[in-house]
């Protein structure tokens, strides 16, 4: 049942990933949260664990997303390279210096992952899309430095939260670069695998030599996040599918709400 229960978990971020071009982590690091915290693991563990196997299987959610948005010509590589570049090194940064440190426990991890949530549910119900077809060639909005201040946001929440950073990169996509929310949502996905990718060799390497359970390279779980990582990777090509197809305003208002519900529950604990 519990397998059971994480590959469900995985297929449903997968979607998620691939529909709104987020990453998923959203949902990985609640649920290996809660199961890590399930098994009797505990700081100072934990949270480094959390957020290192969280992002293999945002990054394995991501990858399957950016394959298939690549194939609809939705993604503008110049700025996913960027701020995926850039943000890799804010991951690289904070990862040494702060995530993986004792004090960035599991109450400032919940209240960080928390906030995030909540920023998506207002970000959801109160941001009006950019529904055009073509991609901005004004070149203010996509220089460097500006994309690089997007890069600077993306990294700090994905390695604070253990997420991709879409949850920064799709509204500045689509409402700064002026991308079409559908090419925002797809870059945000190619920016991901670069984003995730570098937290996981990071987080594995400060982990070596931790006190970590056995399927576990430093900190990332090879075993739990690929159980979450291997359906995502085939739900996320469907998410992309459907992204092309349908409104997505209502499925992303009932994801609004889930996040909210996690938000609570997270935020909850700790006040508890």
């Amino acid at each position: 049942m519990d397998i059971f229960l994480l590959l469900a978990a995985g297929a449903v971020g997968g979607f998620i990933a691939g529909l709104v071009g987020v990453g998923g982590g959203i949902i990985f690091g609640p649920v290996l949260f809660f199961w890590f915290q399930s098994q009797g693991i505990q700081d100072p563990v934990l949270t480094p664990l959390t957020l290192g196997s969280s992002l293999l299987a945002t990054f394995l959610a991501a990858l399957a997303g950016a394959i298939a948005q690549h194939r609809k010509k939705a993604i503008d590589w110049r700025t996913a390279g960027i701020v995926g570049g850039l943000a890799g090194v804010v991951v690289t940064v904070l990862s040494l210096f702060v995530t993986t440190k004792p004090w960035y426990s599991k109450e400032e991890f919940q209240v960080v992952l928390g906030v995030v949530l909540v920023a998506v549910v207002v970000r959801t119900i109160l941001k009006k899309d950019n529904h055009g077809n073509s991609l901005s060639t004004d070149g203010a909005h996509r220089h460097v430095g500006f994309l690089a201040l997007i890069g600077a946001g993306a990294g700090a929440v994905a390695a604070a939260a253990g997420v991709g950073g879409g949850v920064i990169m799709v509204p500045a996509f689509n409402g700064l670069v002026r991308l079409p929310l559908k090419v925002a949502a797809g870059t945000s996905t190619a920016a991901i695998t670069f984003i995730a990718l570098t937290g996981v060799l990071v987080f594995a390497l400060r982990g070596l030599g931790a006190d970590v359970p056995p399927t576990a390279s430093g900190y990332v779980d090879l075993q739990n996040a690929l159980l979450l990582g291997a359906p995502a990777m085939l739900t996320a090509r469907i998410g992309v599918s459907v992204a092309h197809r349908i409104n997505v305003r209502w499925v992303r208002y009932s994801f609004a709400a889930f996040a909210a519900a996690v938000a609570m529950k997270l935020i909850w604990s700790t006040l508890g």
